[in-house]
């Protein structure tokens, strides 16, 4: 009784937090959203102050197969909302609201726009990587998990950063993110059991340590489920780093996180300040404090690896093929 008890609050907590997210979301544009169609993949993206990284990042993505964005831009100040905004195939809502939990703002753009439809949720500093990705584009590779019956494609995360210090990386807006931010772990990934909420298709395990694990000495989520057909009996946890009720692939990708560009410094001081990020941005806390303890620091070391592509993944263990 008391499993269900929870699950029905968690339920309508989140309904609560749906309908209070969308009240705070307005429309840049009146441009009728075309429908959404059974064989086309469409991008939920949130950020905040991401005109340096979100060029490439779009790009890439709609290289990809992306045929459409649903961009939330979360009162940034550095021209990333006007930068999405003249892109036709994008369109726009603004939110003045401090960030109230993970996928505060994607779940209602689910809900309204992506129930039986295939889509790609990411962060403006994330690239996805799969499985024959030189020859199957997103649409293809969503027609790939639906004859294996599966629902969702799991992905490591992967820090990428530069062999400089983080303060010295020279990325020109536009340019080619993993020219700039080519390294990574290719070790250090945990998995530990997942204890499921709701009942139906669950991850077995989680995977935890990664880059963040090595350089903090703690404990940090390094799974995330970033393409999934969505449906309303879906469960998004932890900013999509588990998923329940889906059918999960047995192949495997990544997402590459580039987080670590010369204006990361900047950021952490700031979002420790601001407070606003997932418990009271103590990730933010942790990055402010080694630069004011040492002024710059690099994450590179000699066990990094460079990164090649997909099959390098694949042959590191770090992704698993069809």
């Amino acid at each position: 009784m008391k499993r269900m008890a929870d699950q029905l609050r968690i339920r309508a907590n989140r309904w609560v937090r749906r309908k209070t997210a969308w009240l705070g979301m307005k429309p840049q544009d009146v441009r009728p959203i075309p429908e959404w169609e059974p064989d086309e993949v469409r991008m939920i993206v949130v950020c905040r102050n991401e005109a340096l990284r979100l060029p490439f990042m779009l790009k890439y993505h709609f290289a990809l197969g992306v045929s459409r964005v649903l961009l939330v831009d979360n009162d940034s100040t550095d021209g990333t909302r006007e930068l999405a905004a003249a892109d036709p195939r994008i369109h726009v809502w603004t939110s003045k609201e401090r960030y109230k939990g993970p996928l505060y703002w994607q779940e209602p753009l689910l809900r309204r726009f992506a129930v039986g439809r295939w889509c790609l949720v990411l962060d403006a500093d994330e690239l996805f990587v799969y499985p024959r990705m030189d020859r199957l584009d997103l649409p293809g590779l969503a027609a790939q998990l639906e004859r294996e019956g599966a629902a969702a494609l799991h992905g490591l995360f992967l820090e990428m950063f530069s062999r400089e210090p983080i303060g010295q990386v020279a990325y020109r807006s536009g340019d080619d993110l993993r020219a700039a931010a080519p390294w990574f772990d290719p070790e250090g990934y945990v998995r530990k059991r997942y204890h499921p909420v709701f009942d139906g298709p669950a991850p077995e395990f989680i995977y935890m340590g990664g880059t963040r694990g090595r350089v903090f000495a703690a404990e940090f989520g390094c799974s995330k489920y970033p393409f999934f057909k969505y449906s309303p009996n879906l469960f998004l946890r932890r900013g999509l780093h588990t998923i329940e009720g889906a059918p999960i692939s047995a192949a495997q990708g990544a997402v590459l996180h580039f987080k670590y560009l010369q204006d990361f410094k900047a950021k952490a001081v700031r979002e420790a300040e601001r407070g606003a990020y997932w418990n009271a941005s103590a990730e933010y806390k942790a990055y402010a404090e080694r630069f004011r303890q040492e002024g710059d620091f690099s994450l590179w070391h000699p066990g990094a690896k460079r990164y090649e592509g997909w099959r390098q993944l694949v042959e590191l263990g770090l992704m698993r093929d069809f």
